[in-house]
C-alpha cells in the first residue's frame, strides 16, 4: 500500500445564502507576551521582537485589525521605563487602529511578600509613572491594567486542602484590592483593571470543586466582591475544545454574581498533537463561539504567538485547483457547453485522481463526506461536477485529492 497521504486542495469554499458577517461584532482580545516558545522554538511574534521594529509593528497591527482584535494585553518587561518612547509610539499605533493597550502583569507566588512588593513596584513604575509622564498625551498611555495572577500554579496551592485554597482566594482578592487602592492613591481611580482566572473556581464542593466554598452564597459573595477592584475577567478554558463545553464552563462567570465583563478565553493551538489539529478547526470554534457570545463575552486568545504558529502550520501547500461554486443559472462559472441543472460544485481535476468532497456547516472539523469523484487517466484535465443543495444559511466544502493508484 502506498503511504502517500491525500493533499488538501485550495480550499474551504464558503456559500453565504443569507445572513450577515460577524466581523463588525468581533471584539477579541489577545495576550502579547514578550516571548513564547512554540514547537519550533522561540516565536518571532513576541513583543520583545515586534515592538520597536516599525515594519513588524505595522504587520502585527494589520493582523489585529483584520482579525477583529480590539484589546492587546501586552507584556513589555521593563521597557516602559527603559524605552518609554518606543512603548509610547506603539501605544499610539494601537490607539490609531482602534485597539486598547492593556499593560500585562503576571505573578504566581502571592504568598511571597517580596514578590507581591515587586509586582506593586512594577505597577508603579511601568504603568502609573509611565502614564503620568504622558498626562496630556492620551494616545501614548496604556488604557488599562491586565493581571495574570495565577496562585493555582504555586506550591502552596498544590499542598493546600479545600479550606487552604479558599483562604488563598481571599489573599488574591485582597491583592486585587491593594492594586486598586494604589491606583486610587495615585489619582487613577477610573483606570480599568482586568484579570485572568480559571473556569474551575466557581464549582462547589458538592459538584466536585476543589475549593471549600461554605455554600453558594459564600462563592457568590467572593465573586461579587471582585467587582470592587476589577472591571472584567478573562475566563481561562484552555482544556475545553467544543463550543458547548466552553459555554457551559463559563456560564457562572458570565451570568452570576460578578458585576463586570467575563470573556471566554481559549488558546488558539491548532496543529497536530494539540486539541485542534489546524487553524481551520480553531476558526470554526471562534465562528460558532462568537455567533453565540459576541461581542460581550467572546473571545480572548492566549496568545498571539500560538495564533500565528497555528496559521503558519495550517497553510495549504498542495496544488491549487480550479474550483467554482455555481448557484445561479447565469453564473459565469458554468463551464462552456454545460447545461444548467441547479447549484453545483465544478472542479478541474488532473488525470487518474480521486477527489473527495466533504461538507460542514462550520469550520470546526466536523466534515461529512459527500462523494468521491475519479478522473480518467490519459487526459490532461477533466471537469468534474457535483450537485449541491442550499438547505442551510452557510456551508463549507473541502476537497482532497489522492492519486488513484495510492488509494488501494
Amino acid at each position: 500500500m502506498n503511504s502517500r497521504s491525500p493533499s488538501l486542495l485550495w480550499a474551504l469554499v464558503l456559500i453565504l445564502v443569507s445572513g450577515t458577517s460577524l466581523y463588525g461584532q468581533l471584539n477579541r482580545g489577545v495576550w502579547f507576551w514578550g516571548s513564547t516558545t512554540t514547537p519550533d522554538g522561540p516565536s518571532p511574534y513576541g513583543s520583545s521582537v515586534v515592538v520597536g521594529d516599525a515594519a513588524k509593528e505595522d504587520e502585527t497591527i494589520t493582523f489585529f485589525t483584520t482579525h477583529g482584535v480590539k484589546r492587546v494585553y501586552g507584556s513589555y518587561q521593563n521597557r516602559p521605563v527603559s524605552e518609554a518612547g518606543v512603548i509610547a509610539a506603539w501605544n499610539e499605533k494601537l490607539e490609531f487602529a482602534g485597539i486598547q493597550s492593556q499593560l500585562l502583569f503576571d505573578l504566581i507566588n502571592i504568598h511571597d511578600p517580596a514578590e507581591v512588593a515587586s509586582l506593586l513596584n512594577k505597577i508603579q513604575t511601568r504603568f502609573i509613572n509611565f502614564n503620568s509622564s504622558f498626562y496630556d498625551l492620551p494616545q501614548y498611555r496604556f488604557d488599562a491594567i491586565h493581571l495574570d495572577i495565577e496562585p493555582q500554579g504555586s506550591a502552596p496551592w498544590d499542598a493546600a486542602d479545600g479550606m487552604g485554597k479558599r483562604a488563598i482566594l481571599d489573599d488574591l482578592s485582597a491583592l486585587y484590592a491593594d492594586i486598586r487602592a494604589l491606583l486610587v492613591t495615585e489619582g487613577m481611580a477610573t483606570v480599568p483593571i482586568y484579570a485572568d482566572i480559571p473556569y474551575t473556581w466557581d464549582k462547589l464542593p458538592a459538584d466536585g470543586g476543589s475549593i471549600a466554598w461554605a455554600d453558594a452564597s459564600d462563592r457568590d459573595a467572593w465573586f461579587a466582591g471582585l467587582g470592587a477592584s476589577l472591571n472584567g475577567l478573562s475566563i481561562m478554558t484552555f482544556s475545553k475544545d467544543t463550543v458547548p463545553e466552553l459555554t457551559d464552563a463559563t456560564d457562572y462567570e458570565r451570568t452570576g454574581a460578578f458585576p463586570g465583563f467575563a470573556r471566554i478565553a481559549i488558546q488558539p493551538k491548532g496543529w497536530p498533537g494539540e486539541q485542534w489539529e489546524s487553524i481551520w478547526e480553531v476558526n470554526g470554534i471562534l465562528n460558532d463561539l462568537e455567533a453565540l457570545h459576541a461581542p460581550n463575552h467572546a473571545t480572548d486568545l492566549e496568545n498571539y504567538a500560538f495564533w500565528r504558529y497555528s496559521i503558519e502550520n495550517s497553510l495549504l501547500v498542495a496544488e491549487i485547483v480550479d474550483v467554482d461554486i455555481v448557484i445561479w443559472e447565469d453564473d459565469p462559472g458554468i463551464p462552456f457547453g454545460e447545461i444548467w441543472t441547479g447549484p453545483s460544485l465544478y472542479l478541474k481535476g488532473r488525470p487518474n485522481t480521486i477527489y473527495t468532497i466533504k461538507r460542514a456547516s462550520s469550520l470546526d472539523g466536523k466534515w461529512e463526506e459527500l462523494a468521491q469523484l475519479k478522473t480518467r487517466s490519459g487526459q490532461e484535465s477533466e471537469t468534474l461536477r457535483y450537485a449541491i443543495t442550499l438547505s442551510e444559511p452557510r456551508a463549507f466544502y473541502q476537497v482532497t485529492a489522492t492519486p488513484a493508484n495510492s488509494a488501494q
